[in-house]
């Protein structure tokens, strides 16, 4: 399973926000650990969504308080590179749309190029163009509900909680039963 033998593994906003919102992102932190990262771009997303009561337990995570015996979570990389800053503002320009805020759409592009440059192993993002971009240049990519199965499937999260994340982070409609056929499939495969 990908997400177990990464070693880097660079997240975009999203899958953080579907385990916090479920109260689940220490599971996720555990799992993780110490090889996931974000961007400044992305750090910078969560902090401000993290005003919101959904979102509360990031600003925990990403900014422990003082005396905490564990440090912020995850770790941000370092900032962009003036060879990425081109690329990214070009990028940016192509997917903001009219009446966006300002900071719309940096996350993933910043997320994605600094992937790219780093050779990080998996992208964890749930974003259809951001994901899309990432695969165009040959990154490995995982949705949050794939993440989901495969900590279930290696006893990482329990059943209920795992489908508690999976039907945040999946359409309506999907459900129960492709849950627990996306299980079956990795713990077959």
């Amino acid at each position: 399973m990908l997400s177990r033998t990464a070693q880097h593994v660079l997240l975009d906003a999203s899958p953080l926000c579907r385990f916090a919102e479920c109260s689940l992102l220490g599971a996720l932190r555990e799992y993780l650990g110490s090889r996931a990262r974000i961007t400044r771009e992305v750090e910078r997303e969560l902090l401000r969504l993290a005003e919101q009561e959904d979102f509360s337990s990031l600003a925990a995570h990403l900014r422990p308080q003082a005396g905490e015996v564990r440090g912020a979570w995850p770790r941000t990389t370092k900032p962009m590179p003036d060879t990425l800053k081109t690329d990214f503002a070009n990028l940016l320009a192509l997917k903001h749309a009219i009446g966006e805020h300002e900071w719309a759409h940096t996350g993933e592009i910043a997320t994605v190029l600094i992937a790219e440059h780093r050779g990080v192993d998996l992208v964890l993002i749930d974003d259809h163009w951001g994901a899309g971009l990432a695969r165009g240049r040959g990154l490995r990519v995982m949705s949050t509900a794939r993440l989901v199965l495969e900590m279930v499937a290696s006893d990482a999260l329990s059943r209920d909680d795992g489908f508690v994340v999976f039907d945040a982070a999946t359409p309506d409609g999907v459900g129960r039963d492709r849950f627990e056929a996306g299980i079956s499939s990795l713990r077959a495969g």
